[in-house]
């Protein structure tokens, strides 16, 4: 068992045996996959598809060493901020590590735009945005009326379907939120528009996890209307995505996803949900839907549709749980990522899992892509598989990857420009995907059969293969367990007052250790708040209590004297 991913044991009463011949099966499959990644670049090779201007420019900036920290400092600040004295003084700092791999043209408006930007601002930050936009304009598109149109008729002139996410973060109040959905609902009223995604965190302000039954009523109220109009449509013409990004979200999304598509106006309309694969907890939450699934069409009802993503909010998870005192929910590395991606696959592609779901495999790794549909065609499920690619990325790729798997979906993000500040999260995701080389997207004009990019791609792919076959071998297709397990129903007291009664410090205070925040987004801690607020109100319960001892001066002295003294180093 690899150690990045943590399982339970499992009784096999629960059907979640080991499977001890997985390798043999999975070592055939990965080398199917591998030969098929290499005949979708040969195909692309001959049909001499270009790539996108853009997405060319904008990798040879991030191939440079301080490419990332250029682009996301200039999206960031000069892009995103208001006034263009700010924006030209962030300009004239970012000129002096402006990338040599920026073209000719682009060195020289950023030279001569750092050079003028404090003296004529107002002139030479909108020339040096407009510039930026059109690097990297290829991956969101303009939302007003007649450029949207005239995008989504380009976009589907190959065949190809579109889903659009009309960009939001979460909304700080209600008017904004209030916006964010009439907005999003309006798109999905348009001709040309059959799928739209929505965050419940773009559509409801100040979410509170602690109460959390009352907060899945409100957001679902909110939603309600918008479901109903899908349901109204023919069949199969609107379908809506719940999107998700933060892990607060997760058990929140699910809840308020089942909840509506129970309503039994809605009993006839397909819609779907994203799962983060880079989460332990992805398994789980799978199994959970594919059962609802099974009994929504048992029941007489449509079916659903699972996005599965790798995930791309690492970075903000990783803040928010050093902030918090907790440990990072997301899986300990991108191979242990990779491999619990496959593990979902491995356990829902089946006729009998898929009963009710329809899945989409979004992403741009060409060897997973070759995992997903070989193995939904070995298992004889793969017309219940959609393969989702971001619009704008890996494009000369998709085509050749089309003629196999089927047309795409193109994930759509799209702003007007004048918002254009709530693209800059999504675009920092994307550009740090492109310039890590860990992620698959970084090397993505370099893949070539044979080359150094593809035989690094190949190593990862087989060794995520191999880690998927340790599991199965070991624990079979038992979900690992979440990282984030915090439950104050089970504390007998905090960590503070277990470090005090350590007899590491039985001759004094110990150091100073923060009590980690109490997670309101996990069903254990919600729980323990409800049971709490229950016995508070209980009559005559706080009179109970017993009274805290009182310290008094002397007390503390006597135990900081029991303390070795320390000098602090300078």
């Amino acid at each position: 068992m690899t150690a990045d991913l943590q399982h339970t044991p499992a009784p096999s009463a629960d059907g979640f045996e080991p499977l001890p011949e997985a390798q043999a099966e999975l070592t055939a499959l990965a080398d199917a996959a591998v030969g098929k990644v290499t005949q979708w670049l040969e195909a692309t090779q001959r049909a001499g598809t270009k790539p996108h201007a853009s997405a060319e420019r904008l990798s040879a900036v991030l191939s440079h060493p301080h490419g990332l920290d250029f682009t996301v400092g200039f999206v960031d600040r000069v892009i995103r901020t208001e006034d263009t004295k700010a924006a030209a003084q962030a300009l004239s700092e970012l000129g002096g590590i402006a990338p040599d791999t920026l073209n000719a043209l682009d060195r020289a408006q950023i030279t001569a735009g750092s050079a003028l930007g404090r003296m004529l601002p107002n002139v030479v930050v909108p020339a040096a945005r407009a510039r930026m936009r059109s690097m990297v304009g290829h991956m969101v598109v303009d939302a007003r009326d007649k450029q949207f149109g005239k995008a989504v008729h380009t976009l589907t002139k190959d065949g190809h379907r579109l889903n659009i996410n009309l960009l939001g973060e979460a909304v700080l109040g209600e008017a904004e939120a209030d916006k964010h959905l009439e907005d999003t609902l309006r798109l999905l009223r348009r001709d040309d528009v059959d799928y739209v995604s929505i965050k419940v965190s773009s559509i409801a302000s100040q979410l509170s996890m602690w109460g959390f039954e009352e907060t899945v009523d409100y957001v679902v109220e909110r939603l309600v209307p918008m479901y109903q109009e899908a349901a109204k449509a023919p069949a199969g013409t609107k379908f809506i995505n719940l999107d998700m990004e933060e892990y607060r979200d997760l058990h929140l999304t699910i809840a308020v996803f089942k909840r509506l598509l129970s309503l039994p106006e809605v009993t006839d309309l397909e819609a779907g949900i994203v799962l983060q694969a880079y989460l332990p907890d992805a398994l789980a939450a799978m199994q959970d839907l594919a059962g609802f699934a099974a009994q929504r069409v048992a029941d007489g009802g449509a079916g659903i549709k699972v996005r599965l993503v790798k995930g791309a909010n690492l970075a903000l998870e990783t803040v928010h749980a050093e902030i918090a005192g907790w440990p990072r929910v997301v899986c300990e590395s991108k191979e242990a990522s990779d491999a619990n991606y496959k593990l979902v696959l491995h356990w829902l592609l089946t006729q009998e899992n898929m009963a009710g779901v329809r899945l989409g495999v979004a992403g741009h790794n060409l060897f997973d892509i070759a995992f997903a549909h070989l193995l939904g065609v070995q298992r004889g499920v793969s017309d219940r598989l959609e393969f989702e690619m971001l619009q704008g990325m890996a494009t000369e790729q998709a085509e050749a990857v089309s003629s196999d798997v089927g047309q795409l979906l193109l994930y759509v993000p799209a702003v007007r420009p004048a918002e254009f500040d709530v693209a800059i999260s999504y675009l920092v995701r994307r550009l740090e995907e492109n310039a890590s080389s860990e992620n698959f997207m970084s090397g993505i004009f370099d893949l070539q059969p044979g080359s150094h990019v593809f035989r690094r791609e190949e190593d990862r792919f087989r060794a995520s293969v191999d880690t998927l076959a340790e599991i199965l071998r070991s624990h079979g297709h038992l979900p690992p367990s979440p990282q984030h397990t915090q439950d104050r129903r089970e504390e007998g007291h905090s960590l503070a007052e277990a470090a005090l009664a350590s007899p590491d410090y039985a001759t004094g205070v110990p150091d100073f250790v923060n009590e980690p925040d109490t997670d309101p987004s996990l069903p254990a801690n919600q729980e323990w708040a409800r049971e709490a607020l229950e016995r508070a109100a209980q009559p005559g319960w706080l009179e109970a209590q017993p009274v805290p001892e009182q310290i008094s001066i002397d007390d503390v002295d006597a135990l900081n004297h029991r303390r070795p003294s320390r000098r602090r180093r300078v």
